[in-house]
């Protein structure tokens, strides 16, 4: 049985290649049929109903086209300019597909070498047949396509050194340029973004108690006072967070009975049936519908009034303070505020939409120990994580559980045709998906423990968190799950060859990540354009609610905390296996295109932007992708050393420093520009302003633009939903 089993690898490769293919098919034909329903048009084409207001779906007469699947989608998404995706959904979405542009243009590079060269070199040497424990039906296996084929101490192992070389300086130039190019539309983009209330504001924490002695009753003449004194002559105004749970329990009351109220009005007379005022509407006396709820309304929209009134004592020691001009924010932002460097801390405001105001409810002292906290649970949910990604990857080597297994198992594994490529091929990759997908929104909630006050923020830190989740869970665990095989059949008879049989389960492991890859990507992409979560809601809702048209009471945002990472991971995967197994890349690149065009179409006509920071997750990428380069410079010092070839590793040490080198000249060159602005951009701006003469309206509008959620005015007419209003589109932040 053994022997057949690494002969079956190429059949369950095949088997999972057909299933995700078959999927992702079905996926795209689904797809193509579904967005010509106009009743999906809040599924499919959430941005353009945006734009136009929510306007109700127009019946049109049933047409046989509109059940024939077409590519029209793909001149759709494949048309517009990178320009007019800049102007439409901002620079943080044209760097996430630039992301994929530059994956797609690294591995075509490293494709065509290693496929081309490197994969013929290794085919043609006869390690793995005439090592002491290669089988006679090993020989077709995919294994003779990777490093593992390369004979002791071969001369061909030059050419990998050399291909490592190749590829570390193509990943310098590629990323110097991207580098570049993003940092120059950063800076071009936020000269020409339009005044934001976020250009010319800092969020303060820290702020001491008021000191009755000197007259101060409250922690907003404290404010106050303090930046007349300091900031004198640009000091324009500031908002202070307030402890408003119950107001804003308040508020979504009043929201609801406002549009349920809205509701009752547009159904006709004989639908208003009268309903029983006591509790549960099962008991006490029967009421006009309409007269109920309008009586209801009214009683909040009392309540409300009376505590955004006295909500003056519960302010916490935060504020959103703003300036007459952008220079005198960005003073306020980058400098030290006091003595005492816990006292009036400043930082950039976010943008007014992306701001989360339960975290700013935090105090600025908490925030140290809840960030050791929320790193701890992360942590805590890998390990408790990982044991079950274990035992997930025992499916990959199904063949040396068979001692383990029932025989009547076993006889179904190996008797009915095509269930053990499915199990062995299939089903690891789809339960390791199926297991992380639900872990990134807990992380999120960590980032949201942690006190960050923007949501573009922890999304950052969640995408950080949810990388080091994939890393080992995918390819740590899966790694040292494979490797505990190795080392139990290696350990009694020759222990001395472990180093060895742990250096060949790097190159064995290239076939689970082919199909997780296949899972992920092939299939995976496909059912994200598909929405069928967002599909079915939508649905639900229409009968529910309204069959005239779709619903837009959730609009989504593009999930940067949950794609980023994978992105990242099959990165590092693509770059680990690039020399080693280069079979693997035709499947990367695969992914990196379909990402490419799916996500492109997304942006273009799904995901409203919940927020822009102009790019700013670009230097965490950056430096995740050195490292990755740095772990597959190290590793080839390993490489060299068991294959052999001593003084490989040698000419490998220099990398390593070439690529740290590399990263702190562009740490000096371009990373400045993503943390700090500059004076001459900022001065440049306040002067057009004032020679356009938009300064006196624009102040107007800053005043009131950080305004608490629980003081926005209410009024009984108006059922406008809120949860739209801040994912509207505007400009970053410019200085």
């Amino acid at each position: 049985m053994n022997c057949s089993a690494r002969g079956m690898e190429i059949s369950d490769l095949a088997t999972s290649a057909g299933i995700n293919i078959g999927l992702a098919t079905l996926f795209l034909l689904l797809y193509s049929v579904f967005r010509k329903n106009p009743r999906n048009a809040g599924v499919y084409s959430t941005r353009q109903m945006l734009r136009e207001k929510r306007k109700e779906v127009k019946r049109e007469p049933f047409s046989l086209n509109n059940l024939l699947p077409s590519p029209g989608w793909l001149v759709r998404a494949w048309n517009p300019s990178e320009d007019e995706i800049l102007e439409t959904a901002g620079l943080d979405a044209v760097v996430f597909l630039r992301i994929f542009k530059f994956c797609i243009r690294f591995f075509t590079i490293c494709t065509l070498v290693g496929c081309g060269i490197l994969a013929p070199l290794n085919f043609n040497d006869t390690y793995i047949a005439d090592h002491p424990s290669g089988k006679e039906e090993e020989n077709g296996t995919l294994e003779k396509l990777t490093i593992l084929n390369i004979s002791q101490g071969s001369p061909r192992l030059w050419f990998h050194l050399a291909v490592l070389y190749f590829i570390s300086f193509t990943a310098y130039i590629l990323l110097y340029s991207e580098y570049r190019e993003i940092s120059m539309m950063r800076q071009a983009y936020l000269m020409e973004a339009s005044p934001q209330p976020d250009q010319f504001s800092v969020l303060v924490r820290g702020i001491p108690k008021p000191d009755p002695d000197q007259g101060e009753k409250s922690y907003s003449e404290r404010v106050e006072k303090f930046f007349i004194e300091f900031h004198p002559l640009h000091y324009l105004s500031h908002q202070m967070i307030f402890h408003s749970n119950e107001l804003e329990s308040l508020l979504k009351k009043f929201d609801y009975e406002k549009n349920k109220l809205a509701n009752l009005k547009s159904k006709p007379l004989d639908e208003r049936k009268p309903c029983r005022t006591g509790f549960l509407g099962l008991f006490g006396p029967t009421k006009d519908r309409i007269e109920y709820h309008t009586q209801k309304l009214e009683e909040l929209f009392g309540q409300i009034r009376e505590q955004q009134i006295n909500i003056s004592c519960q302010e916490l020691p935060a504020a959103f303070v703003s300036f007459r001009t952008r220079w005198e924010a960005v003073v306020a932002a980058q400098t030290q505020q006091s003595v005492n460097p816990m006292y009036w801390v400043t930082e950039w405001a976010p943008e007014p939409r992306d701001v989360d105001w339960n975290s700013l409810k935090i105090g600025h002292g908490q925030l140290f120990i809840r960030r050791i906290f929320s790193v701890a649970v992360a942590t805590l949910i890998i390990l408790f994580t990982s044991p079950v990604i274990g035992v997930i990857q025992l499916l990959d080597s199904i063949d040396r559980l068979t001692k383990y297994l029932p025989d009547p198992i076993a006889k179904i594994l190996f008797e009915i045709p095509g269930v053990k490529q499915v199990v062995q091929g299939y089903l690891p990759s789809l339960l390791t998906v199926a297991v992380l997908y639900g872990l990134p929104l807990v992380m999120m909630c960590l980032a949201k423990i942690a006190g960050y006050v923007s949501i573009s923020r922890q999304e950052r830190k969640t995408a950080g968190m949810v990388f080091n989740l994939l890393w080992i869970n995918v390819f740590v665990v899966s790694i040292l799950g494979t490797s505990i095989f190795q080392i139990l059949d290696t350990y009694s008879s020759d222990p001395r060859s472990i180093p060895r049989r742990l250096a060949e389960v790097i190159p064995g492991k290239a076939y689970f990540f082919m199909t997780y890859i296949m899972t992920t990507g092939w299939a995976g992409f496909p059912l994200e354009i598909l929405q069928s979560s967002v599909l079915i809601l939508n649905y639900v809702k229409r009968i529910m609610v309204d069959r005239s048209r779709p619903l837009l009471s959730d609009v989504w945002s593009l999930p940067y905390y949950r794609c980023v990472p994978n992105v990242l991971l099959f990165v590092f995967l693509g770059l680990t296996y690039s020399i080693i197994t280069p079979l693997l890349l035709p499947f990367l690149l695969v992914y990196f295109v379909l990402g490419y065009i799916v996500f492109r179409n997304q942006i273009l006509h799904v995901y409203e932007p919940a927020y822009e920071t102009g790019g700013q997750f670009w230097p965490h990428v950056h430096v995740r992708i050195i490292i990755f380069l740095v772990f597959l410079q190290i590793c080839f010092i390993g490489v060299f050393t068991v294959k052999g070839l001593g003084n490989g590793s040698f000419f490998v040490v220099p990398l390593p420093i070439f690529t740290l080198m590399f990263n702190e000249y562009c740490r000096q060159r371009f990373f400045p520009a993503f943390r700090h602005f500059n004076m001459e951009s900022t001065v440049k701006k306040d002067q057009a302003d004032a020679r356009k003469g938009l300064r006196e309206d624009l102040l107007e509008h800053i005043r009131v633009a950080y305004l608490h959620p629980a003081l926005r005015p209410v009024d009984m007419e108006s059922a406008e939903n809120p949860n739209t209003e801040s994912l509207l589109p505007s400009t970053s932040k410019a200085v």
